[in-house]
Order: C-alpha cells, then sequence, then structure tokens
C-alpha cells in the first residue's frame, strides 16, 4: 500500500493524535506513507515556536508531526505526464497538491495500490466541477479526506474512541487552528449519529472521487 499524503491532513490528524489510528483504518504502517519534500519548509518545523503559532497550532502536534517524520517516506520529484495540462488549467490546485496527482496517477498507471490523503476539499471541489472529468477518473475512489477519514476511523475503532480523542486535544490547539468540520463533528455531547451526518454533508460534494 502506497499512501499519498498532504501537509493539512498530517497537521490535523495530529493535532487529535490520530495519525496512528488513520493509518490502521486504511491498514498501512508509517513507512507507507509518503509526504511532500516541502513539508518541513512549509510548516517551518525549523523553528518550533512559528510553526506551532502560524501553522500546527499546539506544541503537542509539533512533536507528533517530527516524530511521525522520522519514520515515513518522503515523496521524490513528481514524474511528467500529459494529466499536468489539466492541472495548470484548474487554478485551485496549487504545487503541492499537483504533485500528489501526478504520483497518484503514476501509481494508477504501474498497477500499484494506493490512496491520496488530502485536506485540501477545495482542489477536490474544483476536480469535481471540471469539464473534463474523465481525465481524473484514475482518482476515484482513491481520495481520502479528513471526514471519509473520520468515518474510515470511526469503522476501525469506534466512535466513542475516536470522539475521546479528539475531544481530549482540543483544548490544546489553537481555536484559529481548529478546523470546523471537527468542531461540529465531535464533542462531549455529540452522537455517532450526529457526527457521521455532519461529515458526509461536509464531503458530499467530493464524493464522486471518494471511497466511501
Amino acid at each position: 500500500m502506497i499512501l499519498l499524503s498532504d501537509n493539512d491532513l498530517v497537521v490535523k490528524l495530529a493535532q487529535c493524535d490520530l495519525l496512528d489510528e488513520a493509518l490502521s483504518s486504511l491498514e498501512a504502517k508509517r513507512s507507507e506513507c509518503f509526504v511532500l519534500s516541502t513539508i518541513k519548509h512549509s510548516l517551518r518545523l525549523g523553528n518550533p515556536d512559528k510553526s506551532i503559532e502560524r501553522y500546527v497550532g499546539s506544541p503537542q502536534a509539533f512533536e507528533r508531526i517530527n516524530e511521525f517524520l522520522e519514520n515515513c517516506s518522503i515523496l521524490q520529484e513528481a514524474p511528467i505526464l500529459d494529466l499536468i495540462d489539466h492541472l495548470v488549467e484548474i487554478p485551485e490546485i496549487d504545487v503541492g497538491e499537483q504533485a500528489l496527482f501526478l504520483h497518484a496517477k503514476s501509481n494508477h498507471d504501474n498497477n500499484l495500490d494506493y490512496f491520496m490523503l488530502t485536506g485540501d476539499k477545495r482542489a477536490l471541489r474544483a476536480i469535481c466541477a471540471y469539464d473534463q472529468l474523465q481525465e481524473f477518473e484514475f482518482l476515484r475512489t482513491k481520495v481520502v479526506c479528513l471526514e471519509s477519514c473520520m468515518m474510515d476511523m470511526i469503522d476501525y475503532a469506534g466512535f466513542d474512541y475516536i470522539n475521546e480523542k479528539i475531544s481530549i486535544a482540543r483544548p490544546q490547539i489553537a481555536e484559529e487552528k481548529y478546523d470546523k468540520v471537527l468542531r461540529a463533528a465531535f464533542g462531549k455531547e455529540r452522537t455517532q449519529e450526529h457526527c457521521l451526518d455532519c461529515l458526509r454533508h461536509y464531503s458530499n460534494d467530493i464524493r464522486w472521487l471518494l471511497s466511501y
């Protein structure tokens, strides 16, 4: 199994101390997770105070991300494929996401088993609205976003366990860095039914890409 992950989802899972649960729900190990080569620079991991304040939201998340990076793999330069002609037509897809999509297409072309993990729903919505959607057929059921990842973990570990971990983590995270979907779906007063309805609601517009 190959997991291709952007920075955003790594941060959100680290904030909640759910990195390993996310991997386990996908039957993968840390060494099978590939992250962008720019992650340390993008999250300013060389400057703990700035990284925590501007990017990762808590000292605990900062420590978990650095530990995670000791065991996962780094993506090499993205392959040059015809897909790039379509990617550059979609302004909502940034350079990092472009690289992930190119690696995903390469894995597809080489019959490798993979999932793409991303917290960037803006890019996913843009793909779903693209007038040549067939060019992204290789991503169908291969994308894991924050919402579908949470649903996978609930199936794997149970709602009470996941809800408790998120509820414990929330006070540690700077409020402006805490994800609005997690705020709406999880908490001490939330039920599993409410949580799942909320997660489906927030991901319904990109369901074409998702594995659920």
